[in-house]
């Protein structure tokens, strides 16, 4: 079996859809062997034509530059694909190109801006929106890392719950447990890590519902005498206010700048060592596709308390605690599990138990049985079936 994969996302900025494809592509390879696997790397080019888009719509793709580099990134995939010959072509990210020429799989990691109307108010979004409609029709079968993500591609794009498949993802194998403490520690220290802390990750935009940790944390420190520090680390993908509401404002209103550390954009390393060393891990988040920073934290065995909403539920489950997305639900949460070392201590038991349910090398098992029953052309088949 030859599948051409995308693997233009390997270029850019490390991102969650650019893991997916590393660590799916490593387990693919690991599991089957016999798999030949080409990851495409096609040059930005563009070539739309009206037969394809339909004119109105190509127009508006020609007036905008944004939406161009979109059209150019999809025609590039489907030339280099149609040069590979292969048995079926996998797009891991939310877009296709119009007529892949083979048998094709689409992964949709979640539907923000279909779900969302803040994501999708630029014209730009909106038009690469119209698009994506179009082209992810054409796939044969549709991955999704969740059965939220399912319930929210059938309602949002129209799309026959026959055609879904569920492929879970997995934190990657350096999400344990720390095994070096001086290093840990040295890292800390020069995030600026200075007490016991309470942390969270992967992203600053309006859906992460980070004023609600920051109303929570407000409420521990008049409730708690041990010194504490909210720790936060990530940075705004663009300075649009309505999807990256500052957060300063909210700190100062609240009156914790000092006990409140943002500690910007982070590598690799340093994100571990923020995992490994927290006290807890919280998320109020209001939407997620699959929730991997949640699962990453169970996997480091660190105690994890999440907002009862989407996916967050499939991923904790029981191995962490789940509330209600409000400042009240969360103080008390964190407040229980921080002046109680029992329940802290059975809380990284049960996260490492659940982040251990979820691994690359499943969801490669999955992945190559949704391309099997594609390239067979039997989308209605019952195994993995969305109801």
């Amino acid at each position: 079996m030859r599948v051409a994969m995308d693997g233009s996302f390997l270029a850019l900025p490390p991102s969650g859809t650019g893991t997916y494809l590393r660590s799916l592509a490593d387990a693919l390879r690991a599991v089957d062997p016999s798999l030949d696997l080409r990851l495409l790397m096609p040059k930005w080019e563009q070539s739309v034509s009206s037969s394809r888009t339909g004119s109105g719509l190509l127009d508006r793709i020609r007036g905008d530059r944004r939406l161009q580099r979109a059209g150019w990134e999809l025609t590039g995939i489907a030339k280099a694909a149609r040069r590979e010959r292969p048995d079926l072509l996998h797009i891991p990210h939310f877009s296709a190109p119009f007529r892949p020429g083979c048998p094709l799989v689409v992964t949709i990691h979640d539907t923000i801006p279909l779900v969302l109307p803040a994501y999708r108010a630029s014209r730009a979004m909106r038009l690469h929106l119209a698009a994506i409609r179009r082209t992810v029709r054409a796939a044969r079968l549709i991955l999704v890392p969740s059965q939220a993500a399912a319930t929210d591609v059938v309602r949002t794009l129209g799309v026959s719950a026959t055609r879904i498949r569920i492929t879970p993802e997995a934190a990657g194998s350096a999400f344990r447990p720390a095994a070096d403490e001086i290093r840990l520690r040295e890292t800390l220290r020069r995030l600026g890590v200075t007490r016991r802390y309470v942390f969270n990750v992967g992203g600053l935009d309006v859906r992460k519902n980070l004023p609600v940790l920051l109303e929570a944390f407000a409420r521990l420190q008049s409730r708690t005498e041990a010194p504490l520090q909210l720790v936060i680390a990530g940075a705004p993908h663009s300075d649009n206010p309505t999807v990256y509401p500052p957060l300063a404002p909210v700190i100062r209103r609240l009156g914790i700048e000092g006990a409140v550390l943002l500690c910007g954009r982070v590598d690799e390393e340093e994100k571990l060592a923020l995992y490994q060393g927290a006290a807890l891990y919280a998320t109020p988040s209001l939407y997620e596709g699959f929730g991997l920073t949640a699962l990453e934290a169970m996997a480091c065995g660190v105690p994890t308390i999440a907002a009862n909403r989407t996916s967050l539920p499939e991923v904790v489950g029981d191995g962490g605690l789940l509330v209600e997305p409000e400042a009240e639900a969360f103080a008390e949460a964190i407040l229980g599990v921080l002046s109680d070392d029992d329940r802290a201590a059975e809380l990284r038991r049960r996260a490492l138990a659940q982040a251990a349910r979820f691994t690359w090398h499943r969801t490669a098992h999955l992945t190559l049985a949704a391309y099997r029953e594609a390239i067979a052309g039997n989308p209605d088949s019952a195994g993995g079936r969305v109801d």
